[in-house]
């Protein structure tokens, strides 16, 4: 991999008087210059009798005290650097990053209202340096990085104008710093979250960064990260974080662990970075070891009387606790987080179909019911896994969860955790008294055929696939496409090539299933697989 340096950065072509005039960049621009604590330097600005070295050390005390959640003691701390240096604008850039770091956590409006006027007095501080010195880099700096983090709160806020707008003005201000001055190394941070969200833009957003000939760079978003992570002064906690998610993102998860564990080691109090670190162990289906670092971020909390972000600690046990069958103390984590969350528009189908469940399971019908409703209908070929839980969810609404619905979820978290006894015996429980009812039966088959082709054992899955295949579900349509899939995968494994040819062409004549768009994609790739070989 060749490692980006900065003379691979792009350069502004646009002068610094049509900035304000200019128009358009997307939704990436605006998430690409942002974070919460970076664009910082400790170079003096000129003009000033000040000692600089106090600015600088009172600076950092206060971006220890923001990473550690203390947030009051945070403000107090850049508001006595705006005192010591009332013309600089890195007192009140940290101050309003305080402010910015609270909308991220709470999403409350007087936190944006707040954000935005603070704003505005570093912009005022840059533009005044600026005024006798055009060409001065830090103060360049601060104002690119100032209008990246508005740009991100408009997003935030709902005003896509307005972030692409401002977004457009941070990136290009950072641009033309870095030609100022080369050796603003933390602009590596800005520069690789810039071109790995580039790399990773949906298809939607994709034409944005073609219109003005940018180009994502996976890797060399990710060297530049690694190398702030590193080497950075000021953005070495921050673009850490960032690298460790995408490289969790990207599969990569040895790094991932080492870098998270390097910002939880250096801000042991940061529950943000323990619920973090919580969610992975989550999705790699390892509660018990999820529920110790939620667990541990609960206790911090509580010590501290911190409150920001609470929500976050609610959801992610109710997600621990549902994985782990645990459905009561599902339903009152779950509970609490519906109480903390201040808007419920971020919510995901999946995370309402969850406590739906986990009030049901746990003898709450009537607000379970409350829950299903609060779901949101989604488009398939956009968000298919939103459309299958609001599905779902109002399969839900006309017919409770019955035993053997209650048995299949047990069994599907059994199985996600690798306990593939107990989730065998459970999945075959459900067959038994799930006879007569096609879509009961093809749940479970689906399952035991999961289990079986992780096992390796894929004469087995060829079995289950025939007894699957021969059902007629009513509700569950996506289950007979999708499991041709796996019945072609088990194949090819076998050797029985065009056998598994035929499982996977067959995938093409059904339509109007949940998820068909990303299937029928896999089963391209399979297909040209096979074909290869």
């Amino acid at each position: 991999m060749r490692t980006t340096t900065m003379s691979d950065l792009p350069t502004s072509a646009s002068p610094r008087g049509t900035l304000l005039s200019q128009q358009g960049r997307g939704r990436a621009h605006a998430l690409a210059v942002g974070g919460l604590l970076w664009v910082l330097l400790a170079a003096p600005l000129p003009a000033q009798t000040v000692n600089w070295a106090e600015v600088h050390n009172t600076t950092m005390r206060g971006i220890d005290n923001l990473y550690g959640l203390e947030i009051d003691k945070a403000a107090a701390t850049f508001d006595s650097v705006c005192h010591m240096a009332p013309t600089d604008p890195r007192g009140y850039f940290f101050k309003s990053m305080v402010n910015f770091w609270l909308f991220a956590l709470r999403r409350n409006q007087d936190d944006y209202d707040t954000f935005m006027d603070e704003s505005d007095k570093v912009i005022s501080a840059c533009e005044s340096i600026l005024e006798s010195d055009e060409d001065n880099p830090v103060a360049t700096f601060y104002l690119g990085g100032i209008y990246g983090y508005r740009g991100m709160a408009h997003q935030a806020n709902g005003s896509m104008f307005k972030a692409v707008t401002e977004g457009r003005k941070g990136y290009i201000y950072l641009e033309e710093a870095v030609a100022l001055d080369s050796t603003l190394y933390d602009a590596q941070m800005g520069f690789g979250l810039f071109r790995y969200m580039i790399a990773k833009a949906p298809r939607s957003l994709s034409w944005i960064a073609s219109v003005l000939g940018f180009s994502g760079d996976l890797e060399g978003g990710l060297a530049l990260l690694k190398h702030a992570a590193e080497k950075g002064l000021y953005t070495k906690t921050e673009a850490a974080y960032y690298l460790a998610q995408f490289l969790f993102a990207e599969h990569r998860q040895d790094e991932a662990f080492h870098y998270m564990r390097m910002v939880i080691d250096r801000y042991p109090d940061n529950t943000l970075f323990l619920l973090t670190l919580a969610g992975w162990q989550l999705r790699l289906n390892n509660p018990d070891e999820a529920l110790g670092l939620a667990q541990k971020a609960a206790a911090i909390t509580d010590r501290k009387k911190f409150r920001y972000g609470e929500e976050f600690l609610y959801s992610t046990l109710g997600g621990i606790y549902y994985s782990l069958n645990e459905f009561t103390k599902a339903r009152d984590a779950y509970a609490l987080y519906l109480q903390k969350v201040q808007t419920r528009e971020y919510i995901s189908n999946w995370m309402y179909y969850r406590m739906g469940v986990s009030h049901e399971i746990a003898g709450d019908r009537t607000r379970a019911a409350e829950i299903y409703r609060m779901m949101r209908k989604a488009d398939d070929a956009e968000r298919a896994w939103d459309a299958r839980y609001y599905r779902m969810g109002q399969d839900r609404l006309g017919a409770p969860l019955g035993e053997v619905d209650v048995l299949l979820i047990k069994a599907g978290n059994e199985a996600a955790r690798k306990r593939y006894e107990p989730a065998l015996a459970l999945y075959n429980e459900a067959l038994a008294k799930g006879a007569g009812n096609p879509d009961l039966q093809a749940r479970a088959l689906y399952g035991e055929q999961g289990i079986y082709y992780d096992h390796g054992e894929y004469p087995q899955v060829v079995t289950l696939s025939h007894q699957l295949l021969s059902t007629h579900p009513v509700r569950e349509l996506w289950l007979i496409p999708h499991g041709y899939f796996r019945l072609g995968q088990a194949l090819a494994k076998l050797g029985r090539t065009e056998e598994a040819r035929q499982a996977f062409e067959k995938i093409s004549e059904y339509d109007d299933y949940e998820s068909q768009t990303s299937l029928e994609s896999r089963a391209e790739e399979e297909l040209a697989r096979l074909k290869k070989n």
